[in-house]
């Protein structure tokens, strides 16, 4: 036995039940039957906090890693020269993104939080998503404003100038809409405003955007009907008080020929949305054609609350234009 092997020898675990052979050992000669994760709920409990920590330390350091990228990418300028993927859900066309993102004497240094505040800027923009992509591009997601009527306002000085409604009652200009798409759309008339220019503000529009969205989404039928909606007695952020009404005219040419016609419907501003229920149930034609009222044309009144005679006059109910 050479030196080297005594050494080891000596420092190697003394065995204090079996001196057999070299390299044998007595877990070799009794059948073991060791598990190593125990059965019971108890010993799943015990396995599963054991790992628990390795778990966390995981977590931890992809949580750093992600948080330490996202600062990265959108502190990062941005080249105007690199590939954009452009996406929306409206009308605005890549030329407008292009634009932001060129748009000023820094345009080279900006990042993407500063795109992503530039987009969301315009009023048709409800919210942007920006992001970089492992190839270098740029990928720009908008989700835009979604149009439920149209404006004409005068300015101070100049023409008209057609603004579209959101749901939410915010002006926008409509870049990229089809004619026919705004062609389509009810009027506002008979409103007033406040401020001027990009600042101008419509009273009203708070009750008359969220009415025709929920005519548009739910009753379509009688929506695409409605030519002009007057606010002449609404009364704003006052919806609740008396007399306060959304008057509705009827599109011409989209009723049958042969009986009176129903030329308004009067919802109020503060019960709309049951008389848009009520309004959907009723049979408009029948009524029209059994109406002795003598008259060419009608107005369907649903303003159950906001009535203007103080005689107890059921409603819903047709009044003949002459008789108004």
């Amino acid at each position: 036995m050479d030196f080297f092997t005594r050494i080891a020898r000596l420092f190697s675990p003394k065995r204090d039940a079996f001196l057999g052979p070299e390299n044998r050992d007595w877990r070799q000669l009794i059948k073991q039957d060791v598990r190593t994760i125990p059965q019971d709920e108890l010993g799943r409990k015990r396995a599963a906090r054991s790992r628990m920590p390795i778990i966390l330390t995981i977590l931890f350091f992809v949580f750093v890693i992600a948080v330490i990228s996202l600062s990265l990418e959108e502190g990062t300028p941005v080249s105007s020269s690199i590939p954009i993927t452009y996406a929306t859900d409206g009308f605005l066309p890549s030329s407008y993104a292009n634009k932001i993102i060129n748009d000023g004497t820094d345009s080279w240094a900006k990042d993407v939080a500063t795109i992503k505040t530039d987009l969301e800027k315009d009023p048709q923009v409800l919210t942007a998503k920006v992001r970089r992509l492992g190839t270098g591009g740029l990928e720009i997601k908008l989700l835009e404003r979604l149009a439920v009527a149209r404006i004409a306002i005068l300015p101070p000085s100049g023409p008209y100038i057609v603004k579209l409604v959101s749901p939410e009652g915010v002006l926008f200009s409509g870049s990229g809409y089809p004619q026919q798409s705004i062609g389509s759309l009810p009027v506002i008339t008979d409103f007033r405003t406040t401020g001027a220019g990009e600042k101008v503000s419509v009273d009203g529009l708070e009750v008359v955007g969220p009415f025709l969205f929920t005519a548009r989404t739910m009753y379509p039928n009688q929506y695409k009907q409605w030519a002009t909606i007057s606010l002449r007695d609404c009364f704003g952020s006052q919806e609740d008080a008396m007399g306060s009404n959304l008057h509705i005219n009827i599109r011409p040419g989209s009723q049958p020929v042969d009986r009176a016609t129903l030329s308004e419907i009067v919802f109020s501003t503060t019960n709309w949305r049951n008389e848009l229920e009520i309004l959907s149930k009723l049979d408009i034609d029948g009524l029209l054609r059994k109406s002795t009222g003598g008259a060419s044309s009608y107005v369907l009144k649903l303003s159950i609350q906001n009535r203007t005679s103080s005689r107890p006059i059921p409603e819903p109910r047709l009044v003949p234009i002459s008789s108004r």
